[in-house]
């Protein structure tokens, strides 16, 4: 999570006295005691905050709740927003890195909508159909799983059938058959597990990110709302990028095995 289990008042640090926090102001980056939270809300500069619970805070991932709302270089807020880099700027970056840009936005703008956004709503659809995808691949391979058993049952059954009708000198030949078969549904089952145990661990991930746009829905700023999408976009086209790899590379292809006993077996009878 972003925030340890105890978050300090910044401004009673600051006077060297040490006070849990009981909010968090996302655009301060600082942590309020409820005395404190009185005078941040008082101030001019500072009363229009969006100022939330502490455990509200805790609750963001750390890739959101560390979207800081003010330019390191310049340590002046960010105001405006360059399309042309994706990049947040404050009136000194504009005058020094993004002179040219064309097409600057105001951030307010910009962000007003963020929570809201269609490409918001997308992406949570996204990892919903990542899941179903994920789970109609696992069954499929589980059902693969138990047509290679019967397979493997029906050949077995056969190799004894064919023992049984040859001489006990055979037993040696028996013995190799049924573990060469038994490599073969190892080796065929050790690639659909691991196929399997992948998919498992991306509906983990995939979890996680459900949670992450939820936590972002109802506890992240404008701001950190606008950047943690974008985060998750990108996260999103990995799964989903993966998921097409197992169609392009053949991962999903129904896997078989095969046995025939040989003529010359066969003509010791």
């Amino acid at each position: 999570m972003a925030s340890p289990s105890t978050v300090i008042c910044d401004v009673c640090e600051s006077q060297h006295t040490t006070t849990n926090a009981d909010f968090w102001c996302p655009e301060c980056d600082e942590g309020l005691c409820s005395q404190c939270l009185k005078y941040h809300n008082a101030l001019k500069a500072t009363r229009a905050h969006e100022v939330i619970p502490v455990e509200n805070y805790k609750q963001l991932p750390t890739s959101i709740a560390n979207i800081a709302h003010h330019c390191s270089q310049h340590d002046r807020k960010f105001q405006m927003y360059c399309p042309q880099h994706e990049s947040l700027c404050c009136p000194l970056c504009i005058r020094s890195n993004n002179a040219n840009c064309v097409g600057i936005l105001s951030l307010e703008e910009v962000i007003q909508t963020a929570k809201t956004s269609v490409l918001l709503e997308s992406l949570d659809q996204n990892l919903k159909d990542i899941k179903i995808n994920i789970e109609k691949v696992v069954k499929d391979r589980k059902q693969n799983l138990t047509e290679i058993q019967k397979q493997r049952q029906t050949f077995h059954d056969e190799i004894k059938q064919v023992r049984n009708e040859i001489n006990e000198h055979l037993d040696t030949l028996e013995k190799r058959l049924l573990q060469e078969l038994s490599a073969a549904e190892k080796k065929v089952k050790s690639e659909i597990e691991d196929l399997i145990a992948k998919l498992a661990e991306t509906t983990g991930q995939v979890n996680a990110m459900e949670n992450n746009i939820s936590a972002i829905k109802d506890y992240a700023s404008d701001l950190q709302s606008f950047l943690g999408t974008k985060m998750i976009e990108t996260e999103i086209q990995k799964y989903e990028t993966f998921l097409q790899s197992l169609f392009d590379d053949g991962s999903l292809q129904k896997i078989d095995i095969n046995c025939k006993i040989e003529d010359k077996i066969t003509d010791v009878l």
